[in-house]
């Protein structure tokens, strides 16, 4: 079972990413799906996508969850029956989940050269302090994209802009021993919200996920 990793980024927090190399039959073998997953499994064209929605039930496994334990809202953001707050990411080969107790969005992007023709439709340029830790353009772009992505998940406001909602700033190190690249984000549309960000470089992927400041956890520094 390719459960590549599990961490734990904040307090209470868990994420668990998966390495989608199963066949489609086999990533059905490993966990059951409710009578709606399997009609939306059904409507699905795409190999990769199948896979992928698949792979996230598989996770919920990993995370002592099940299928009938997920629901979603008129937005599509998914939420717990049993309480809770969880996000759901796949891009290609990868998939990931995060489950808390606090709002949390979590996303996962193939490192791409694509990601550097469409960067002026989310992000006006890249900050100082992201270009001191982040050589390759392509990697700084793709964390701007993931920390963006999940908190637009995670605020399911319905018209929010990438661009001119969601603003990102002191992009910093955790620490020198440590890989994860830490920014504040804000929601500027309407009622001004706040989130912590956390990033991480993942073979060929970036994984970033965000959790609202103003759940009383402990703020990043």
């Amino acid at each position: 079972m390719p459960l590549l990793t599990t961490i734990n980024p904040w307090p209470k927090a868990s994420v668990y990413l998966w390495d989608i190399s199963e066949s489609e039959d086999e990533l059905l073998a490993l966990s059951e799906l409710s009578v709606h997953s399997r009609e939306r499994l059904d409507s699905m064209k795409s190999p990769v996508h199948r896979k992928g929605f698949l792979s996230v039930r598989a996770l919920l496994h990993c995370a002592g969850l099940s299928d009938e334990d997920l629901y979603y809202n008129s937005f599509g953001k998914p939420f717990l029956h049993q309480g809770g707050q969880i996000s759901i990411t796949h891009s290609h080969a990868r998939s990931a989940i995060i489950v808390a107790p606090y709002n949390v969005g979590i996303d996962i992007e193939l490192r791409r050269q694509k990601i550097l023709r469409i960067a002026h439709k989310f992000c006006g340029g890249i900050s100082p302090e992201l270009n001191g830790l982040v050589s390759s353009a392509i990697d700084q772009y793709t964390h701007v994209w993931t920390a963006k992505e999940s908190i637009y998940k995670m605020a399911s406001i319905p018209g929010l802009g990438f661009l001119s909602d969601i603003a990102l700033s002191d992009w910093r190190p955790e620490s020198k021993a440590s890989s994860y690249i830490l920014a504040k984000g804000e929601i500027t549309q309407a009622k001004t919200a706040l989130f912590d960000y956390k990033g991480f470089a993942l073979g060929d992927y970036i994984c970033g996920m965000t959790k609202d400041r103003t759940t009383g956890t402990d703020h990043e520094e």
